[in-house]
């Protein structure tokens, strides 16, 4: 293995003088397009529709990716009118095998995502990240999800049950209705499957809203509930409820939180961003300073654009935000989230 490395890098060297200036990867590119010198890049492979605005993506990656773990999250670059959009999208293959991302279609790079690829298309992509990763010891486990937050638990399940068929594991899920619900029939299929995995599955046009805000709500939900490792995956508000109930009765609780509710503004008028290169940018009511940003023309890094990643940190050297989210202002110098601030009323940003 080490004589091999020695002769990749001799070989990469001696490209790197007939290519000079360019970078050797810019040549290769042309013949495998899975090189890059800038991004790890991959190959669609699959596109299956799960529902009718869903689609689960297979992909081979290049250079530079690193295996997920079950659970885990990946960034996604896509191009949309010319312009390269990212979003982070969980990883919902199991682990060991080929990568994939199952993506519901909502926002601009989801839509394109479910949309318009197909395989063959190029992915631009980032390495898997996340900390909602599987118990490794066997014990009792309860998955509670809703919506698309039973994507990165589908990665979880599908790597579990087959290597610990006598795991005990309960999932109760919520969604619309089952014509919505992803992978509803996979899931009935592990379950015949194996006899350890129980679903549940919680339809809320019919059954109304699963609320879970006290400990006793838990409890009557599952026999054992509280005796179980508990994993929840979805909307900020349905895990931001679990983690309360179950931290009041002392239970173990991970959780992985999908999107956020921006308050609504006490201002009324525009804000005002500067850039350290001259550039002033108007900053509308309820708009972010991500959003402002770009539609003036200015891009950004970002990520999730709902502030959870954390992708979208700049440097704000002078002024004051306040944050979508919690409320809070921000009249200091540092780092803050572009995608869920706005000027209150100017800001000035490092760049």
């Amino acid at each position: 293995m080490k004589r091999k490395n020695i002769l990749s890098r001799m070989s990469y060297a001696a490209l790197g003088l007939i290519t000079h200036p360019q970078d050797p990867r810019e040549f290769i590119q042309v013949f495998n397009p899975l090189s890059s010198s800038h991004y790890t890049r991959g190959v669609v492979t699959e596109v299956h529709h799960e529902t009718p605005d869903s689609a689960t993506i297979t992909f081979t990656a290049g250079e530079g990716w690193a295996s997920h773990k079950a659970g885990q999250w990946a960034r996604i670059g896509v191009s949309v009118n010319g312009r390269r959009l990212w979003r982070p999208y969980s990883i919902s293959a199991a682990e060991d095998t080929a990568p994939s991302v199952t993506v519901k279609a909502r926002g601009r790079v989801s839509e394109a995502l479910v949309y318009g690829t197909k395989p063959g298309d190029i992915l631009y992509l980032e390495r898997p990240a996340g900390q909602f990763l599987l118990e490794i010891s066997p014990t009792a486990l309860l998955f509670l999800t809703a919506g698309s937050g039973i994507t990165p638990v589908m990665s979880m399940l599908r790597t579990l049950m087959p290597r610990r068929p006598d795991h005990d594991v309960v999932l109760i899920h919520s969604s619309a209705n089952q014509e919505s619900t992803i992978f509803h029939d996979e899931i009935l299929e592990l379950a015949d499957q194996f006899p350890g995995f129980k679903p549940r599955f919680h339809f809320t046009k019919s059954l109304g809203r699963l609320t879970l805000r006290e400990a006793g709500q838990l409890a009557a939900l599952h026999p054992d509930i509280l005796e179980r490792t508990i994993y929840a995956c979805g909307p900020d508000e349905f895990v931001g409820d679990i983690e309360a109930a179950v931290q009041e009765a002392d239970g173990n609780i991970v959780v992985e939180r999908f999107d956020t509710r921006l308050l609504p503004s006490d201002y009324s008028g525009p804000g005002t961003l500067v850039i350290n290169n001259g550039t002033e940018i108007t900053v509308p009511e309820n708009q972010s300073i991500l959003e402002a940003s770009e539609n003036a023309g200015t891009e950004l890094p970002h990520g999730c654009r709902s502030g959870v990643c954390r992708s979208c940190l700049v440097m704000m050297s002078d002024g004051a935000v306040k944050n979508m989210r919690t409320g809070e202002m921000i009249d200091e110098p540092g780092m803050i989230q572009s995608c869920i601030s706005r000027p209150s009323p100017h800001a000035i940003l490092e760049l």
